[in-house]
């Protein structure tokens, strides 16, 4: 059996399925490669294989043509994905199966894939509306984190139950693994808060409240700040926002544009508090219930919308002069939302939390003896 894995995006997808990749191609008769289109990929691969004590996998990159090339130097990144996708599929289509980690590669069948069952192991576990969910009724197989998004997903019409599998959350595999390598510390010992803007336009906060928050928190004393924006903050701008956002740097506040800790929970497992918008990353954060904060610049009408039940898990901030009361006030008001945090995580990502990632390279193995 003929396996590729395939990595489309940014070397956060490794810390999603690079582990179900090794438990599949350690079962006998599967035949597991991996494909990547960023370079960087090739770093992660290695650093997870390394953590997890497993052996390094067939890889591959992606041949990519001058116009695919000349989308990436242009940071069009999400036409890039199409174009490579659309170059590959003679490649792909001499396997068995392929791999995915995002919807957009539910593409793949209309590009004309047209022997291997199409597989998604979905990535985050957030409540966000992604514009293309929808193709996630294209794959063979669905493989879900846990009742709380298989639960979305039937309720839309777009799961069908006899190709539909809770299997869990692989990245916390990955993170028991890497877990040990690196603690965030300030020489001034005080805890720090991780503010995790999304990359959302229309959602994030970063665009009009970011550089105000991080003028505030250097002038009070309580907490650190960590600030790790989604890594796709930085897909447009030829370096100019990394490089604005790094002259932010302080002794009490540190700046991250690309390092391993923001894909790996480095950073949500170790903060003492949440700052964030609608990131999926809160709900890794909550493996530990602390405090949340939210914010909402733009007022958006967020109460009994399935889209941010995340903001029912800590307070939110609709006016800057509120902020750092907010803040202040987090581990006071922690007890009020902790019920709802312990009782959301279980929901989203089901239990036991480990073993994920043979859970999921198992329903992958039984699916195509199958089909």
């Amino acid at each position: 059996m003929k396996i590729a894995f395939i990595y489309i995006a940014e070397p956060y997808q490794c810390y999603h399925t690079a582990s179900v990749a090794s438990a599949l191609a350690a079962i006998p008769g599967h035949d597991v490669v991996e494909y990547y289109s960023f370079p960087e990929t090739v770093e992660h691969l290695s650093r997870i294989r390394q953590a997890l004590d497993v052996p390094a996998l067939p890889l591959k990159a992606f041949p990519k043509s001058l116009k695919a090339r000349l989308l990436k130097r242009a940071r069009r990144l999400d036409r890039e994905r199409l174009v490579v996708l659309r170059e590959n599929i003679v490649e792909l289509n001499q396997y068995d199966a392929v791999v995915a980690t995002e919807y957009t590669a539910g593409v793949l069948k209309e590009m004309g894939l047209a022997g291997p069952k199409l597989i998604v192991l979905m990535h985050g576990a957030g409540d966000r509306y992604v514009n293309d969910e929808h193709l996630v009724r294209e794959f063979d197989l669905t493989l879900v984190p846990g009742p709380k998004v298989e639960s979305y997903f039937q309720d839309k019409g777009l799961l069908r139950p006899e190709t539909t599998r809770v299997v869990g959350y692989p990245k916390f595999d990955v993170f028991e693994a890497v877990q040990r390598e690196k603690t965030i510390s300030f020489a001034n010992g005080r805890p720090f808060a991780l503010y995790n803007p999304h990359y959302q336009r229309k959602l994030t906060s970063a665009s009009g409240w970011m550089m105000p928050l991080i003028r505030r928190f250097k002038a009070q004393s309580d907490y650190n700040l960590v600030v790790a924006p989604h890594i796709k903050t930085f897909h447009r701008g030829f370096g100019i926002r990394e490089r604005q956002l790094r002259r932010q740097r302080s002794p009490e506040v540190m700046v991250d544009t690309g390092s391993s800790a923001m894909l790996d929970m480095t950073y949500t497992s170790q903060a003492a508090l949440y700052i964030g918008d609608v990131s999926s990353q809160v709900y890794e954060f909550l493996g530990i219930p602390r405090p949340c904060v939210f914010l909402n610049p733009r007022k958006l009408p967020w109460r009994d919308d399935p889209y941010f039940l995340h903001w029912t898990l800590g307070d939110v901030v609709e006016d800057l002069d509120d902020l750092m009361p907010a803040i202040a006030r987090a581990q006071e008001r922690h007890a009020l939302y902790r019920p709802a945090q312990e009782k959301l995580f279980r929901e989203t990502f089901g239990e036991p939390l480990l073993g994920a990632s043979q859970r999921a390279a198992d329903a992958i193995a039984q699916f195509m003896i199958a089909a």
